[in-house]
């Protein structure tokens, strides 16, 4: 339509899913079901117009919506005749009760929920030659968000009983909880880049920009108060505001080549963060909010393609992300249990102040490199390219819980992958291998249920090889 092209995106996705966990991570009967049925489905519709406004200002316009009904499907969960050893602080007094005959067997919650969200948005973005080679990119984002929870849980099995003692033990483990909630967030974000471009290898830019994450729910179950309700000022999560400066040059220093490198820094208040609390009624965690997050780093990256012979391409990234300020995280797996003086009495406390401890999930360094090599050939009465490719990769130490934990942080590792075969315009055939090295690593490492003092871990894939056989038409 005139000098633009107007784009009309319609999409339907769903997603069923049956798990069937032992959640405890061992071979004893603690945590014995973890069966988080849910039912998913989301549409969204987009329609945005792109083109040149005149020869100096190019831009988009757009509308964006997207709606999702999530259920949970009578969720279960079940601990099993051997989760008094968890749950027992003292073999006197109240809690020796726990060891009754039959009290936790099969005991367990089921649960029916349902999350109901609409996001909404208008977007605009231009780009401006103000001055011979010298560009400004403004953008907009007005976005509009809703949510609508609906949460019941109940127990079930168990030592059926009336002692009130006993009750209120079973109580500690599982509890009935209920509640509903709604609330929406509106957000105006933007950015601005300037984009200085004086030749077609070199771009010199910086840019300013804010983002959204918007408001989120707990359906997961929530920590409960001292008289055994739950916690309903966890049930919203705050949106996440994030207000970030970045610097790049992008270049083409000689022919077949590219060199970039990006410097910025990251401010994020209110940053959502997955947490494991020390109740069982929410063993999938919760998420919650630290105060400030600050993330900043510097990217150099690189490829150079020798005709069609050669290419090679190599990264290095170098990352630094902080709680600025997280006053009410929750305890590492270690310091379960942990008292402090509270009025003159020691007092058993379930979260620390982390403020200034590293973010999970960042590696300091992640390096990258690779290279193939390919030569014209034919299979049969097809012309195509014989290739051999190799690709390493290395990330160094990073913490694998909300917390920084002495104990959940995994080691940095190398994984070494290669590649050899035949490819031609609609065919391609080739064998494969990654982690040839057989590099044994953690993806992640993350405290079992009810943080147990158990920690369980995901494991990297080990060597692995294989064929593809991939025609395109």
């Amino acid at each position: 339509m005139g000098n633009g092209t107007l784009t009309s995106t319609t999409a339907w996705r769903f997603w069923n899913w049956d798990p069937t966990n032992d959640r405890d991570f061992s071979e004893v009967s603690a945590l014995t079901k973890s069966q988080g049925n849910s039912r998913h489905d989301q549409y969204s519709q987009e329609v945005r117009y792109a083109g040149n406004i005149s020869e100096k200002v190019s831009g988009v316009i757009g509308v964006f919506a997207l709606a999702q009904n999530l259920k949970g499907l009578s969720q279960t969960e079940e601990v099993g005749k051997d989760q008094w050893r968890f749950v027992q602080t003292s073999a006197t007094g109240a809690q020796a009760g726990y060891t009754t005959p039959g009290l936790l067997d099969g005991f367990g919650i089921k649960t029916n929920s349902t999350i109901k969200s609409l996001s909404t948005a208008i977007f605009a973005q231009a780009d401006w030659e103000f001055v011979e080679h010298l560009h400004v990119l403004p953008g907009l984002r007005f976005t509009y968000d809703k949510k609508d929870v609906d949460y019941d849980r109940t127990t079930y099995g168990g030592l059926q009983t009336t002692d009130a003692a006993l009750l209120a033990l079973k109580a500690a483990v599982y509890a009935n909880q209920q509640f509903n909630t709604s609330t929406d967030n509106n957000n105006l974000s933007g950015n601005i880049t300037l984009s200085y471009r004086p030749t077609t290898k070199l771009n010199v830019y910086g840019t300013f920009s804010t983002a959204y994450k918007p408001v989120g729910v707990n359906v997961g179950g929530l920590p409960t108060t001292s008289n055994g309700t739950a916690d309903l000022s966890l049930a919203v999560v705050k949106p996440e505001y994030v207000q970030h400066y970045e610097f790049g040059l992008k270049t083409k220093p000689v022919k077949g080549s590219i060199v970039n490198v990006t410097a910025f820094n990251t401010d994020i208040k209110d940053y959502q963060t997955n947490v494991q609390s020390p109740q069982l009624g929410v063993n999938r965690g919760y998420l919650a909010n630290a105060e400030k997050v600050n993330v900043k780093g510097i990217e150099i990256d690189g490829s150079y393609q020798l005709e069609r012979f050669l290419s090679i391409n190599a990264a290095v990234a170098y990352l630094d992300g902080k709680y600025k300020k997280f006053t009410n995280a929750p305890l590492p797996l270690e310091e379960t249990g942990h008292t402090e003086l509270v009025n003159g009495t020691a007092t058993q406390v379930a979260f620390k102040d982390a403020s200034g401890g590293i973010l999970p999930g960042i590696s300091k360094w992640n390096t990258s490199g690779g290279a193939e090599f390919s030569a014209p050939g034919r299979v049969g009465s097809r012309d195509g390219r014989f290739f051999i490719a190799g690709d390493v990769s290395y990330r160094s130490e990073y913490s694998s819980n909300p917390t920084p934990s002495k104990v959940l942080n995994v080691e940095g590792y190398t994984l070494i992958n290669a590649r050899i075969g035949f490819k031609s315009d609609k065919i391609s055939i080739f064998g494969w291998s990654r982690n040839i090295g057989n590099t044994h690593y953690f993806e992640q490492l993350q405290a079992a249920a009810g943080n147990s003092g158990l920690y369980a871990g995901v494991l990297g894939d080990p060597r692995t090889y294989g064929a593809t056989l991939r025609y395109s038409f």
